[in-house]
């Protein structure tokens, strides 16, 4: 996510690295280069303007603060401004005291409404929610049969409906209503550029129901197109907010750092995956540090929260601590990583993580984990709690069930054993049973 960019702007910032004093020139220096990485993430060129001068305003005889270098102030500066730019959104979904809340999902075509609507009703049931979704597409059936079937498959009551877009939303309400649903999503027709009659339709639905939020689906991939969408869509029907689609395959950031000022409302929602779950609120704070590089932890831990199970969490690290690791825990452990989403995706949320990241350039992650788990299922109750008796003739066998080469399974063998001989370390004690603490890099091995 915002690779491009998050990798210019740490180029430009690095220009004024070493310098003990804030001079005017190193920062006129830093801005011009900041500037040109704006720019080349194809962020709108009025927006760039206004942003560098704000910047330039929070840097004018500044002072370094205390504990800071010159460049952690610029640093500072820019990371504020991005804030600032992104919307400063720290909310998720707003509820009404008197339900149903009805949620209004408007967009072109392809910009993932259909999914988004899937995805936002999840969060809202990981909220203590009851949702509904509704499909109001009828000039595509096939972005009917696909909310239907995202609904089922995730457990999602559905509703669609035959007449006017404005009639099938009131009869999606009353439908809540009776389930006991209180909120309701509705996935609005969406066409392949904006015309009239799909502003006109949009209305008549507005107008029709009050909408708690009417929120505006954009496709982040395609740049300062989204902005000029949103402008449209702000100016003919109104919008509440925005939700950025497809910001994992976003290197260059323009669109999401350009809607907030096109629409004039913040971005409140993002699409970070494929996955149902994989839809964040867009704290535009943790963004901004994960744009320069500093990550975004506080993220990562509620990701962690969310889909790491405790109690088998717990045992796994019981059984590493005692040197016990069985590869049932092992297939534990890959299957938690890859519910908390892609592996990419969660570097983005860790410190310097973009760096790890240029070392995974090209390899296939998931298929990795794909692989690892293919190769503990095919082996035997006994041979995962008791991986001392894989010798050479069950490896050929293992590996003849998993598809892959008997070095692939020796691979995997020394992955378990350095991890439980780390974990062993860290969880040693001495003799008066107080905790030895993290061994050096040169007692492990």
């Amino acid at each position: 996510m915002f690779e491009a960019l998050s990798e210019r702007l740490a180029a430009a910032l690095k220009k004024i690295s070493g310098r003990g004093v804030l001079r005017p020139e190193d920062v006129d220096a830093g801005l011009r280069e900041v500037r040109l990485a704006l720019l080349e993430a194809d962020v709108n060129f009025k927006v760039v303007k206004e942003f560098v001068e704000k910047v330039r305003v929070r840097l004018a005889g500044a002072e370094v603060s205390p504990g800071l270098t010159a460049p952690q102030t610029v640093i500072k500066a820019v990371h504020d401004e991005l804030v600032e730019l992104l919307g400063a959104n720290a909310e998720g979904l707003r509820y009404k005291a008197q339900p149903p809340t009805v949620l209004m999902l408007i967009g072109l075509q392809g910009s993932g409404k259909t999914t988004t609507a899937v995805k936002l009703a999840l969060l809202a049931r990981r909220e203590g929610h009851r949702p509904l979704v509704a499909a109001l597409d009828l000039r595509r059936p096939a972005a009917v049969d696909q909310l239907r079937t995202l609904a089922e498959q995730e457990h999602v009551a559905f509703h669609t409906g035959e007449g006017a877009v404005e009639t099938i939303a009131l009869a999606a309400v009353a439908e809540a209503r009776r389930v006991n649903c209180d909120v309701v999503v509705l996935d609005t027709a969406g066409r392949t550029h904006v015309d009239a009659d799909l502003m006109a339709e949009l209305k008549r639905v507005k107008a029709a129901l009050p909408a708690a939020e009417t929120l505006l689906v954009a496709d982040s991939m395609t740049g300062q197109e989204a902005v000029k969408v949103g402008e449209a869509f702000g100016r003919e029907v109104g919008v509440d907010g925005v939700i950025m689609t497809k910001l994992d395959g976003d290197a260059r950031g323009g669109a999401a750092l350009s809607l907030r000022v096109a629409t004039g409302e913040q971005i409140r929602f993002a699409g970070t995956g494929e996955k149902p779950a994989d839809l964040e609120v867009f704290h535009a704070e943790r963004m901004a540090s994960r744009i320069l590089g500093m990550g975004d932890v506080l993220s990562l831990i509620e990701k962690a929260g969310q889909t790491v199970d405790r109690e088998k969490a717990a045992e796994v690290e019981r059984h590493l601590r005692a040197g016990q690791l069985s590869f049932d825990d092992f297939l534990a452990q890959i299957r938690q990583l890859r519910g908390m989403g892609s592996l990419e995706g969660l570097l983005d949320m860790v410190p310097g993580g973009g760096q790890l990241k240029g070392q995974l350039a090209g390899a296939n992650t998931e298929l990795e984990m794909k692989r690892m788990e293919a190769i503990i299922l095919s082996m035997t109750p006994r041979e995962r709690a008791h991986p001392e008796l894989i010798d050479g003739a069950r490896k050929k066998r293992i590996a003849r069930g998993s598809g892959v080469q008997p070095a692939d399974i020796n691979r995997l063998l020394k992955a378990r054993d350095a991890m439980q001989k780390m974990a062993k370390q860290f969880g040693a004690v001495n003799r008066r049973g107080k905790p030895v603490g993290i061994p050096r890099l040169g007692q492990i091995g």
